[in-house]
């Protein structure tokens, strides 16, 4: 015969392995936060800060390997350097070379898109993103296709129209290469859809 003391222990019990059963994908994923690897996907390193310049005056020393100290002894085991430029995406690469930790992206910001055209020829220019691409792919460094994208909140850097034409452009980045992309939105949904839904096979 079932006394109430049985029932109640038995309720007290069974709710006690509901509530560690309900906690357990919470605990799980907090236990394995601390033994995953973290990474820091969108490092801008390549920004004049870096080097102790802020708006175009020196005010300190580079102090680069002070932040990646700082990033080690906090727990991040990577790091990866953002290409928003040309250039950034070779600096980038050349500081991802400085250690096995570091790795980068490589391809062109939306707001900078400019550039593109700015360079007297934009084929060539794709052709010098796409080559640095792959000779950081092969160093084991370039790890996806970016910082690409729409951003419609500071169009005074770049308009729409160019914007749109070289986000969709640097899906062929990704396509010859075979690397992710590393994708920027502001303001620009339904176009950033828009083009994404076009090309995302």
């Amino acid at each position: 015969m079932l006394t109430d003391n049985f029932l109640f222990s038995s309720l007290v019990s069974s709710s006690k392995k509901i509530i560690i059963l309900n906690l357990f994908p919470f605990l799980f994923s907090r236990v394995l936060l601390l033994f995953s690897p973290k990474t820091d996907i969108a490092v801008n390193l390549t920004d004049g800060m870096f080097k102790g310049i802020y708006n175009g005056k020196q005010y300190h020393v580079a102090d680069i390997a002070s932040v990646l100290s700082r990033a080690w002894n906090a727990g991040v085991d990577r790091v990866i350097v953002t290409g928003g430029s040309l250039e950034e995406s070779r600096e980038a690469l050349s500081i991802s070379e400085t250690d096995g930790r570091l790795f980068c992206t490589v391809g062109v910001h939306p707001t900078r898109c400019k550039e593109f055209e700015e360079s007297g020829d934009p084929e060539k220019h794709f052709q010098a993103l796409l080559s640095l691409a792959k000779e950081g792919m092969q160093k084991g460094k370039v790890v996806a296709i970016g910082e690409c994208g729409l951003d419609y909140d500071r169009l005074h850097f770049c308009p729409p129209d160019i914007q749109k034409k070289y986000f969709e452009k640097q899906f062929e980045l990704a396509h010859a290469t075979k690397l992710p992309m590393f994708l920027h939105m502001r303001a620009a949904a339904a176009d950033f859809c828009e083009i994404v839904e076009r090309n995302k096979d």
